[in-house]
């Protein structure tokens, strides 16, 4: 046992030792500091016995209960600081705002460094402040406890949380070896979510936790992470069930495991509902108290069983209505409110759309959960924007309130300052708002370009140009013209920009006299998403302008596009080459039936295109991708096929046939991430002999027209490799 007063021990001792009536006299008050400093001891050691369990539960990742569970024991030890220090911890991570508890521990406790520790926790955790103070307060917290492990962790949790990747990365390689367990474990859990991070690398930080603590709970929950990114459901059902081993009732844990019996397609679909009821019973009969539990359980049956889940939710928002699960709950509502008013055909129902503003100004009226803010101010906006009548500074301050809190949908936001500039007389806010999102779509995208060497080759046209649009747009109304000149020149040298923006680009052209070059980037925006129409009118209305008329407007259009048309395919095969790699070998299980191999492939000109339904812009190209594949079908020297990379395939039939897609279908999400591909949708151009010629990234407004030039180009560069070969054969 650690002996926390050696000199007095010291200093005792002898006295102990004397004889006679001084022994005796010594020997009493001996006696009493002795059972005085055993019963302190004692005190010491069951307090620091407590900071360990409530600390474990964290780690565990059984936040609610470490947190009612340090709440009682902070009754027994009221003056354990990292008792109370590592509640508030808990209380952070179970999505409740503790900066007020931390806050409150450092008046009762000023100075004292585990309450620095504490309000940095509740910090890093915080929705709106974290960004800005965590790391600070996590630096303040390690000055106040130098070198203490948990102070150490801390810190690197707040940088893996809110700092560049380098900047964690760099922590982490200057850390003494060998690192304690849970530092290594943080390092896991940084590495884990990243999606280039080698199997090799997971192992090895793994059981280098695993060594110096068999009991890590996120040796195995990282792990499963990994392998849920990569695919792999039964490999990270086999983690998890280790990980709820240690911590068994943990409900983050079970719900990791949920998804990945779901994601798991090699098991029937009766016997992984049965295996998650099972599980869910079993949580909610050792956690049926907390609501993160029931909550947990609610979001699995939402599919499996929506009437299991209304009640589940219901049981939440009477036992906890205060709880940030049952904010979740009502967010859930919403939520199913507005995707059911976004796929609403027919005329407008004022009647819902006013009982849905009813609940979304009712959600917003009461301390709720930081993070959905966001979400649930954007809701609010699109309804009041179709209110007849509305008030303009009613918009104005739905509009206002949308930006402070959210900080991820910036295009959206881009639009709805312009509309604000548009239909109300604040264009200075309008500028603002547009403002703030061109700065956030900036500082996100430095981030992205930063950490992932995919995102550093990318243009960034596609998220700026509409965000630059949109400012220019703002200044204009102002009539502060060359402001809006300066801004939209910022965009000119990206590849992919949006028709709207090429539009704007148009018009200061022709504002400077220079009217061809305007009819070339109108021309540009023709075959992207929307510039059939948007660039279209625009060319219209220009060539009205030059001609006085629209006579002989259509040949005009069709001969600048044909102009066009050799620049864009050179452009666009460039762009998508790539060395001529094997492509990966597979044997993928067929949608309905059977199987297909690559090797089945070799002798022709394969097309490969991967999508999924959970892709917005795959779906939006499907009926395109149909025609194309009916254009190839009478080729004999092509064969088509597509790869299905979603987890979700019961009730994938119905959906193909719904819009009468005859594709052949191979199910290969894990062949997808195992190969490094990384965008979708996505299509590969492969050779006969089996190597990779083209790689087309992304959605494409005229698929047919332009798969059509990559078959073309891949013939020529097969018959190009065969006469190569025959020369270098003799």
């Amino acid at each position: 046992m650690h002996d926390r007063y050696p000199l007095r021990r010291r200093v005792l001792a002898p006295l102990c030792a004397l004889s006679g009536t001084l022994l005796l006299v010594a020997s009493a008050a001996c006696d009493s500091q002795m059972a005085s400093e055993t019963r302190t001891t004692a005190v010491t050691t069951a307090a620091d016995g407590a900071v360990a369990r409530v600390r474990r539960g964290y780690l565990g990742r059984d936040f609610w209960a470490c947190a009612r569970d340090g709440a009682a024991l902070r009754l027994v030890h009221p003056d354990s600081a990292p008792l109370q220090a590592w509640t508030i911890l808990c209380v952070a991570r179970a999505e409740a705002d503790a900066v007020p508890l931390a806050e409150a521990m450092l008046n009762e406790r000023p100075g004292e460094p585990w309450a620095l520790f504490a309000r940095a926790g509740a910090l890093v955790d915080h929705p709106s402040r974290g960004a800005e103070e965590g790391i600070p307060a996590a630096r303040a917290a390690l000055a106040a406890l130098p070198g203490h492990p948990d102070a150490v962790w801390l810190l690197g949790r707040a940088l893996v949380v809110h700092a560049p990747r380098e900047e964690a990365e760099a922590f982490f390689a200057a850390q003494p070896q060998p690192a304690p367990a849970d530092l290594v474990a943080l390092e896991l859990a940084f590495v884990a979510q990243q999606f280039t991070t080698t199997e090799s690398r997971i192992v090895e930080l793994a059981d280098r936790a695993r060594a110096f603590d068999p009991d890590n709970v996120d040796a195995e929950f990282m792990t499963a992470t990994w392998q849920l990114l990569h695919r792999r459901p039964g490999e990270a059902e086999a983690s998890l069930r280790r990980a709820l081993a240690l911590s068994p009732h943990a409900p983050p844990l079970h719900a990791k495991l949920w998804e990945a019996i779901q994601a798991w397609p090699a098991r029937d679909a009766t016997d992984r509902r049965a295996a998650i009821e099972a599980d869910v019973a079993l949580l909610l009969q050792h956690r049926g108290d907390s609501p993160a539990a029931l909550r947990a359980a609610a979001y699995v049956y939402q599919d499996m069983s929506p009437e299991t889940c209304k009640k589940l939710d219901a049981e939440l928002l009477t036992r906890f209505p205060d709880s940030a699960e049952a904010d979740w709950a009502r967010y859930g509502q919403l939520l199913a409110l507005d995707m059911a008013r976004d796929e609403r055909k027919g005329p407008a129902d004022p009647a819902a759309d006013a009982e849905e503003l009813r609940l979304v100004e009712a959600f917003l009226a009461r301390p709720v959960v930081a993070r959905l803010l966001g979400d649930v101010t954007r809701m609010r906006y699109w309804l009041l924007r179709d209110v007849e009548g509305v008030a303009p500074e009613a918009l104005r301050d739905a509009l206002q309130a949308w930006a402070q809190h959210d900080r991820i949908n910036h295009q959206p936001l881009a639009v709805a300052a312009v509309e604000l500039s548009e239909r109300t007389p604040y264009d200075a806010e309008a500028e603002a708002i547009a403002r703030l999102a061109l700065e956030r779509g900036e500082a996100r995208l430095a981030e992205a370009r930063r950490t992932d060497p995919a995102e550093a080759a990318r243009d960034p046209g596609f998220v700026l140009t509409p965000l630059y649009g949109a400012l220019a747009t703002t200044l204009q109304a102002q009539g502060r013209d060359t402001e809006a000149r300066e801004v939209l020149e910022r965009g000119r040298s990206l590849e992919n920009r949006a028709p709207k923006y090429l539009v704007q680009l148009a018009a200061l052209a022709e504002a400077d006299g220079r009217l061809d070059e305007a009819e070339q980037l109108l021309v540009e925006g023709l075959p992207r998403w929307g510039g059939d129409t948007i660039c279209d009118d625009a060319l219209r209305q220009l060539y009205r302008r030059r001609h006085g008329s629209e006579r002989d407007y259509a040949a005009h259009r069709e001969r600048l596009e044909a102009e066009h048309h050799e620049r864009r395919r050179t452009a666009l095969l460039a762009k998508s080459t790539v060395e001529p790699e094997a492509l990966r070998p597979f044997v993928l299980p067929k949608y309905g039936g059977g199987e297909r191999a690559s090797d089945s492939l070799r002798g022709k000109l394969a097309v490969i295109h991967f999508w999924s339904r959970g892709c917005g812009w795959c779906v939006a190209e499907m009926p395109a991708v149909q025609q194309f594949a009916d254009a190839v079908a009478g080729s004999p020297d092509v064969v088509f096929t597509t790869i299905y990379t979603g987890d979700e395939t019961e009730d994938l039939a119905p959906w193909l046939a719904e819009r009468q897609l005859r594709l052949e279908v191979l199910l290969g999400a894990r062949y997808f991430l195992d190969s490094g591909w990384r965008s979708m949708p996505l299509t590969l151009f492969v050779t006969p002999d089996g190597r990779l010629a083209f790689v087309h990234k992304g959605a494409s407004a005229r698929l047919v027209e332009e798969f059509g030039w990559y078959v073309e180009a891949t013939r020529e560069r097969a018959m190009r490799d065969a006469v190569d070969s025959l020369r270098a054969a003799g």
